[in-house]
Parts: structure tokens; sequence; C-alpha cells
């Protein structure tokens, strides 16, 4: 594969053309140090094979928990244990020089480029300078200059931000002076032979932002101050939606502009967004659209992609649902729905130990929790069989996966099933478990992963023939056989109702939604939010918020908002998506009857949550199981 051929970026020569792209990870202490938490991070991505990793780190302004800090010699140490974890595996490791706070964390009026006088920006232009030569003495091999996504650098190459009238505004090279200087000076501070690469933006997608003509002028004038190579991004926090795009937007989306950037200059280009398969890395290198791939959150869900790209064994694709890495919009550390251990790699492993293979875990229900659950008991080395009532695995997946866009979680459990099957892990589908049966199989531990089913709460009328739960509906939905084809009314405008209801405008039926809060789409990532809520709008979908049902008359729902009561409908259907109550009888059940048996409950079947909390308390559990531990 053309992938896991060597290439060079200036005069460092990477053993792949695959890199782990910088992203704030917040897994930083307060004051911007290197903490064992990110080395474990950095140590598992090295070891699977990354060509180079980017590490973001402050050159100025209040460090932080979101980057490690690079301001001040007493950050050097970590720095170094960074970088000798990587060269220990052949991974190159870059510094993407990235301030901490907006601007530095300068005095707010001075955010703009219009506000910021020449004096500062001197200041920034040494500042980088600085930066990159304490890269190079500590012995990175390389820095990135991030001039995407509105950070300082980014807003003067900006016509919607920048409105200056000197040198450093008006036309395309004026506004590219403050990036043109910034690759020059560390060109001059660090030596002309270190290896600088360019982040940039093809295309910033907002009105009046710039377009990918101007971005093709720039990265020329890039190229002649001294950059290494480009790497190529796109978007705005105004169009945040495409920097870190969801599931809503197609892999690869942003690689024609990447190519025609690739084909004006003579640098490398990395390539970026929703890259997330082997397949798709390799078409990109083969077809000369780029010359290496930057994997981000495909490296999150899976830090051993390159490895397995060589080797061809399943890989934990990346979904794009955002729940986790993009937690960073609030200040959160950034974790992953398919990995549990991504961001846990110190705290959080699976220790295979030969005594536990003498024990036998019987875990029913194939959904997530369950999955997960038989996957790590099993790699413990744990005697694991799964029992399933119905015909196929995922649980309330094969539900998650109706509306738009979705499909792509069946990734979370075909990895898992396959593994499982690698491990000799059998699944008996059709076979409900009962207190007998599970008795008679005598295992030492039963893992009840059981789910859960919709909350229907005491609303009169909810027992009409047309009046659905949010489970039955999508199953319909599914089989094609929801015979409405007129307005219908979602009872509850959560992360689940506005699913329901983009599932209905995608077949053409308008949904109305009532939500009892202040606003639709709890639970929703808001770069996903903003992709359903687009395609609601063109659905005609209509939300009613503030709203409280009373009762359905069908086909009418009466409801009270800002206290005076009004009538919905008519409709031709009524649909509930008004939370969720756990499954745990059979647990109950097996406690009473047998007693010798540790039972414990996982997922929704312990406590109603999401994906990435069914995921996370599976793991967690089956990598601290002992047997004769206090059950759950």
């Amino acid at each position: 594969m053309n992938i896991l051929t060597p290439a060079s970026i200036g005069n460092a020569i990477l053993k792949n053309r695959i890199l782990f792209p910088s992203m704030c990870n917040f897994y930083c202490d307060a004051e911007g140090f290197v903490t064992p938490q990110l080395k474990a991070f950095v140590r598992v991505r090295a070891e699977g094979g990354a060509g180079a990793i980017i590490m973001p780190g402050s050159p100025h302004g209040k460090p932080g928990p979101a980057r490690p800090a690079l301001s001040h010699p007493k950050y050097v140490d970590g720095w170094r244990a960074l970088r000798d974890i990587c060269h220990e595996q052949n991974c190159r490791l870059f510094v993407q020089i990235h301030p901490a706070k907006a601007q530095a964390g300068r005095d707010p009026s001075l955010l703009l480029p219009d506000c910021m006088p020449t004096q500062m920006i001197r200041e920034i232009v040494s500042s980088y300078a600085a930066c990159a030569k304490a890269a190079r003495d500590i012995g990175l091999d390389g820095v990135e200059i991030h001039g995407a996504h509105a950070h300082e650098v980014a807003q003067f190459m900006s016509p919607y931000y920048n409105h200056r009238t000197d040198g450093y505004g008006g036309s395309v090279r004026n506004r590219a002076r403050l990036g043109i200087e910034v690759v020059r000076a560390i060109k001059e501070a660090a030596g002309e032979d270190f290896p600088v690469i360019f982040r940039i933006s093809s295309e910033e997608r907002i009105p009046g932002g710039r377009e990918l003509a101007e971005t093709i002028e720039i990265s020329q004038l890039l190229e002649q101050a001294g950059a290494d190579a480009l790497h190529v991004s796109t978007g705005m926090p105004l169009s945040e939606a495409f920097i870190s795009a969801p599931m809503d937007v197609p892999d690869g989306f942003n690689l024609d502009q990447i190519a025609r950037i690739h084909d004006a200059v003579r640098i490398p280009v990395i390539a970026v967004n929703r890259i997330n398969t082997p397949e798709l890395a390799e078409s990109v290198v083969s077809r000369r659209m780029a010359d290496f791939v930057a994997v981000g959150r495909g490296m999150l869900a899976d830090p051993q992609f390159v490895l397995k790209a060589q080797t061809g064994e399943p890989i934990r694709q990346c979904l794009g649902c955002n729940q986790g890495c993009r937690k960073s919009l609030t200040k959160k550390e950034i974790y992953c729905v398919q990995n549990p251990f991504t961001g846990r790699e110190a705290s959080l492993r699976l220790t295979f130990d030969e005594a536990l293979g003498r024990r036998r875990a019987l875990v029913v229900g194939a959904g997530l929790a369950g999955l997960e659950a038989a996957l790590d008991l099993a790699l413990r080395g744990v005697a694991v069989e799964v029992w399933e009532k119905s015909s196929r695995a995922g649980g309330l997946l094969e539900l998650a996966r109706i509306p738009p866009h979705k499909d792509v979680m069946e990734r979370m459990v075909s990895y898992r099933t396959e593994q499982l099957r690698r491990l000799g892990v059998p699944i008996r589908f059709d076979r409900e478990a009962t207190p007998e049966n599970i008795g008679a199989f005598a295992p030492d531990l039963v893992v009840v992963a059981t789910g859960s089913r919709p909350s229907v709460p005491p609303i009169p009328g909810l027992e009409c023939p047309f009046v659905y739960t949010s489970d039955h509906a999508l199953r319909l939905l599914r089989e094609g056989s929801f015979g409405h084809t007129g307005r219908c009314a979602i009872l509850g405008g959560g992360l689940v109702g506005l699913e329901i209801a983009d599932a209905l405008c995608a077949r053409g039926i308008q949904p109305e939604i009532f939500e009892l809060t202040d606003d639709v789409g709890a639970g929703l990532n808001k770069n996903r939010l903003y992709f359903i809520q687009n395609r609601l709008e063109a659905g005609h979908c209509i939300a009613h918020c503030g709203a409280r049902v009373e009762r359905v008359d069908f086909p009418h729902v009466t409801y009270s908002a800002a206290g005076e009561t009004h009538t919905g409908g008519p409709f031709d259907a009524v649909i509930t998506a008004l939370g969720r109550r756990s499954e745990h009888a059979l647990a109950d059940r097996l406690r009473d009857t047998h007693p010798e048996i540790e039972v414990v409950c996982l997922g929704d079947a312990s406590r109603i949550g999401t994906a990435m909390d069914a995921v996370l308390e599976a793991a967690r559990f089956a990598a601290q199981w002992t047997p004769g531990s206090p059950a759950r």
C-alpha cells in the first residue's frame, strides 16, 4: 500500500504517510504540564504505527489543560518525554503552535485583526519563532502553524475577519503577510532545515469567507516563504459543523478541494477530514490527491489503525458521532464512543489472567453493553458465551440505525461480533434466558445486558390504536410498514424524538414535535444537530417547545404552553419519545433463584444512558472483574 511507504516533510523522513493530527485533548493539568494521561495516550498511538503525531502546544498566553504549553523552560521535560515515547517507535513528533485561549488570552477587544496594533503583530511573530526554536532545541521533528479555524493567523488571511487597510489587509498577499512572516521567522530562528507545516482551511464555508481560489494563491505564497508542507482542513468556527464533520457528511468530503491545492504546489500536502479507513486513505495517496493523510478521530477509535492496515485485522472504525471527541467544545477531556480506552490508557487496561480461563461467564443480551462485556472478558481469559433472544446482534442499535445517516452505527456491532468470532466466543441467537436454563448452564458470572423499554407516562389517550412508542415506530419504519403519510405528532424532542422526526421527513412525512423544555435536541452533539435541524426545516417540521402534553384525543393532541391550552392536529399518528425504563427483571429473578451465581446488570439494564455510557460501563466492569467481587 502506498500509505505504508516512507515519505518526507522537509528533512523529516516519516516511515509511512499516516499522521495523527493535532487536537485539543484536555489531558494536561491546569498549568499546561504534560501528565501521565497524555503520555499514555501518545504512547498507544505511536505504538499503533503512526508515521507522525502532531501535538498542539501553546507558545504564549495563559496555559491550561487543553494542550501542553511550550512558552517557558519549565515545560521542556514534558515535551522531552513525549519526544522519547514517539522516537522509541520511529514515530515523528511535531508541535502545532496553537495559542492558549482565543488570540493568546489577550484583551477581547483585540481579538479581530482590525484592532491589533502592529507591535502586537510583531510580538506574535516573535512568539511563534521562539516556540519553534524551543521545539528544535528539545529535539522535536518540526512544527505546524495553525492557520485554520479562525485562530489568529487564520483570521488575518480571512476576508470575513480582516478589514485592515495597512500592509496586513486588503489584497490576498497582504492578508497572507502574517502567515508568511511567521514561516520566515521560524526558519530564521530554528534553521532553514527545520520542517514547517502550515495548516490551512481550503474554504471557510461562510458567506464572505475565503474561498478556494484565494486559498490556492495563499498556499503558493506560503510555499515561496519556505513552508515544507500544507495540512488542508476546512471551515471556521461559524461553520464548525464542517471542521469536525459528523456522520451526516460523507467520508472524505473535502478531498476535491484538497486535490486542487495539491495540484497548485510542489510541497507535500496532508489531507484531513473524515478519512477513517485504510482504503480511503490509500485512494487519496494513490490518486495523488495528497501526499499524506491525517487520521484523527479514526485513531481515537482505533490507535492501531496503521498496524491493522498492514495486517488486515478488523479496525474499530470512527462513527462520526462526535459524542466524545468534541466534548472539548465544553472544555472537557476527549473520549470515544467506539473505544472506551481512549483517554483512559493509563487507568483502564485489560489484563489477561490465566486463572480466569477456569471461569465461565454468560452474557445475556447482544446489545452494545453485552457485546463489549463479552469481548473484554474474553480478552482477559474468561470463557464467555452470549445469549440473544432475537435473531441478530445490536439491541437498540438496530433501531438507532434507521434515521438518516445513522447506518454507520452498525460499525459498533460488526467490529465486536467479528472480534468475538475470532476469539471463539459463541453468540446463541433466538435463545431466551430463563433462571432454569441459566442454572443448567452453571456459569460463575451472568452479565444481564437486557437493555430497556420505552417509558409510557400516564397521559390519557396513549392507548389509542395509532399511538406508537418510539421503538415500535422505528421498527415499522425499518420494515417499510409504517402506513401513515400525513402529519405525525412526536411527544418528546430529545435525541430520540428528533431522530424519529428526521426519519419521517426523509420519507416525506411531516412531523410535529411537542417538547416540555425550552429547546429540542438535548443529548445531540451540536455538529449533528446543525445538519438534523437543516433537514427538519426542509421537511417543514414544527416544534412546540415549553409544551406539556395533557392528553391525546386522537387524532388531536391537547397541550399547555405559556399558561394556555392548545389543540394540535389532526394527526395520522402519534409517537411517544418520552424516555426509557430499565429491563432487569431477569437479574432480580436470578438473584432469588440462584444466589450461588454472581449477577451484574450493565448498560440500560443498570441505568438509562447513552451508547458511550453503556460501552464504558461494560469495559470498566470487565477490566476490574475478579470472581467473588461485589455484584452490582
